[in-house]
Parts: C-alpha cells; structure tokens; sequence
C-alpha cells in the first residue's frame, strides 16, 4: 500500500457519487490530481495555495497503488505524486476535515479528532427497499436469506443487519472495499430474487470502534 494526501472542497466530496472515480479540476486543467505526500506537507501544501479560499475542506487518503489511473512525480523532491486520471472509489481509505483556523490557516490534520483507543472505520450501509407483497413473500424465502446473513456475518463480511419492522427497508452494515462490492453481496440474495427486496443502495459510513480496555 503507497499512501499519499488530495485536498479537495468539502462540498465537492459530500456531493460526489460514491460510487463514480474521484476527479479534481486539475484533471481537465492540467491532465493530473495533485496529491501531497506526508501530512506536514500536505497542510503547507494547502496553506500555500488555499489559504485565502473560504469554506471547508476534507484531507483524502488516497492508496496510490489503488488508484486505478497511472501516476508518477513530476517535482525533483519526490513528493507531490501526480496521478494522471481518476481516482477508483476503492482508492480512498479516508476522508476527514481539514481543521483551520479563524484566519483560514490550516491546521495539522494528524489524529482527526479522534482521542487513544478508538477508530473509525469505514464501512458501507447498505439499504433494501421492501417491496409490496413483502409481508406475503417473505415466509418462503427467509430461511435461505438468513442463512445467507448467516454466512456472510461468519465471514465477517456484514456486521449487523435488520429490517424496518414497518417493512419499509432493510439496513446492513457491510465491510467492503466499494459501493459496488457492497451491493454486489447481495445482488443474488434470493430477497432480490423474489420480490421481497426491489432496490438496494448503499453509501460510505465511519463506525466508531473502541480498542478494549
């Protein structure tokens, strides 16, 4: 794994689709996503250029080697990789806020808030839409879809799931390295296949995990 940092508008990264390759202006404008490596560095980086832009930014962490698109250096130091395309979803480990000040310096981003002994992890929730005759249906095809659930939680691939008591949808929360491997999970859940379930999506989460004392 070869990490590296992108800083881009937090607006821009909440209005994204997580399911599309991440891009930048840069990539129209100059063929390449600008990334900075090492954390010091990358708050120099935006403090360099970005000093004076109002609003909110997030600091991604990006796997190089995940990128899905070619990337080298360009500069004699060796530290600002330029990754000529866009970046796979699968790519970002991390998203988190870049800190500033009131006279918008940026500040050291290391720890993102987050106090000894716990982490967050990025998971994918993902949500089943019930359809109509799910009341009906659902008798039939439950054994088979929780021995699915079974399975899947003994991998280790889903951590919790459930269903709406209302029968309005179904909420799984998956580890998974893509919104498209997330969903791929139960494509072929025999819910999907008999009409209990009619959409699936998902979205990227951060689960709180606390180490054992």
């Amino acid at each position: 794994m070869r990490q590296t940092y992108h800083l881009m508008p937090a607006a821009a990264w909440a209005g994204r689709d997580p399911a599309a390759p991440v891009e930048s202006p840069s990539l129209a404008a100059n063929g390449f996503i600008h990334c900075t490596d090492g954390a010091e560095a990358m708050v120099a980086t935006a403090n360099r250029h970005y000093r004076e832009t109002p609003g909110s930014f997030v600091v991604l962490t990006i796997d190089l080697d995940s990128a899905g698109s070619p990337w080298r250096f360009d500069d004699q130091s060796g530290i600002y990789p330029h990754i000529y395309g866009p970046i796979a979803p699968a790519a970002v480990l991390a998203a988190q806020p870049m800190p500033r000040a009131a006279d918008g310096t940026f500040l050291s981003f290391i720890g993102g808030g987050v106090p000894a002994g716990i982490q967050v992890e990025t998971i994918y929730v993902v949500e089943a839409t019930y359809g109509p005759a799910a009341a009906e249906l659902r008798p039939f095809s439950r054994p088979e879809h929780l021995g699915h659930l079974a399975d899947l939680i003994r991998a280790g691939d889903v951590i919790e799931a459930g269903g709406l008591l209302d029968f309005s949808s179904a909420i799984l929360l998956v580890r998974a390295d893509s919104v498209v491997a997330a969903l791929d999970l139960f494509r072929d859940d025999v819910y999907i296949r008999t009409g209990v379930w009619t959409d699936l999506r998902a979205r990227a989460y951060g689960r709180v995990v606390v180490e054992p004392a």
